[in-house]
């Protein structure tokens, strides 16, 4: 490793190197193809070598593909399809999407409760589509993302081959830290960081990252939509990359000031008996900030929207956030925001 290269680790038992900064593909939907493209070759050029997209995620796998196309790097794609013959057609699509004859790690994508877990492992279900797919040869290893701890951790213990588990992570987002990390450090498991900048709600993306990576996870992979974001983010990886006192003390202050503001999005505080869809509606300003409005639309943004005025601040969905959020507060402050796209509010 060279001053100016970024450090490996191995993806648990898959035993594939990845870089500890890998390129997250949400964002590069929201930007035209010329700067998609020019981003991830950016990032390649700095020393990314794991690529993360989804067959959720519009165009990003194509740009994905169209940008790499020709270089040596580990892809991972995903797919949140719960049967089997779906996902091994997703599969097809994300190889002529990334013009890849094989994908390195093909993923089960949102998979956030017990009844999901056990519906896409079912016989017939997503989980053996990727083993055909895999015995195939079209992918390479097979993972799991997900946003509820409480499931990763039931994938881990009854899914023998998972070799890598998803999930969000970052200075706000410790909770893996309890169950998760340990466990898949027992059974030899990847962890590969989502939202390490808190789906770009974090100021300071480039300590928030150096934070990630000086965790027991094996990579951090966060969103980058543009040359000036990689530019900015890359670089964190290079040379000693452990936290100096003065980061640790700028960590902590971002932890505490943006605590009580981040939804973890682990839904615990659904149903509303009022109907307010509280983990879409306080999701819902990343998703524009991330991908467009456009994109927040697809996934039911006007009747999202049209539920906010609903919350009669009862607070039951306090007492049932374990992080004691105050939801109220954030639904109100979200719905201020709203009121500036008038294709969300009907103004």
């Amino acid at each position: 490793m060279t001053e100016h290269s970024l450090p490996t680790r191995r993806l648990g038992k898959a035993g594939l190197s990845v870089t500890v900064i890998g390129f997250g593909g949400i964002p590069i939907q929201a930007v035209s193809d010329e700067e998609a493209v020019a981003a991830v070759r950016r990032a390649y050029d700095l020393g990314v070598r794991f690529f993360d997209t989804a067959r959720g995620y519009t165009n990003s796998e194509d740009r994905i593909g169209r940008a790499l196309e020709g270089r040596e790097c580990i892809i991972a794609s995903k797919s949140s399809a719960a049967d089997g013959e779906t996902i091994y057609q997703h599969v097809l699509t994300s190889l002529s999407r990334l013009r890849r004859e094989h994908i390195d790690l093909y993923q089960l994508h949102g998979v956030n409760d017990d009844e999901e877990l056990a519906r896409r492992t079912a016989a017939g279900g997503a989980l053996d589509g990727l083993r055909r797919a895999r015995e195939e040869g079209k992918i390479g290893h097979i993972g799991i993302t997900g946003h509820r701890r409480e499931t990763l951790v039931k994938a881990v213990e009854t899914v023998e081959e998972f070799a890598s588990v998803q999930v969000p992570f970052n200075i706000v987002e410790q909770e893996i830290l309890d169950a998760v990390v340990p466990l898949c450090q027992q059974r030899e498991v990847g962890l590969i960081a989502m939202k390490p900048v808190g789906g770009g709600n974090f100021t300071n993306a480039p300590l928030a990252i150096k934070w990630a990576i000086n965790q027991p996870i094996t990579c951090a992979i966060p969103g980058m939509a543009t040359v000036a974001e990689v530019e900015a983010d890359v670089p964190v990886g290079y040379g000693d990359i452990r936290l100096t006192p003065d980061e640790r003390v700028a960590a902590e202050q971002m932890r505490s000031e943006l605590d009580q503001r981040t939804c973890r999005r682990c839904r615990y505080c659904e149903p509303c008996a009022q109907g307010v869809q509280i983990g879409m509606l306080l999701h819902g300003r990343t998703i524009i900030r991330r991908m467009g409005v456009a994109r927040f639309l697809d996934f039911g943004a006007k009747g999202i929207v049209a539920s906010g005025p609903k919350c009669i601040e009862c607070r039951e969905c306090i007492t049932r956030c374990p992080y004691r959020l105050p939801i109220p507060d954030l639904i109100r402050e979200v719905m201020e925001h709203y009121r500036g796209f008038p294709e969300l509010v009907g103004e």
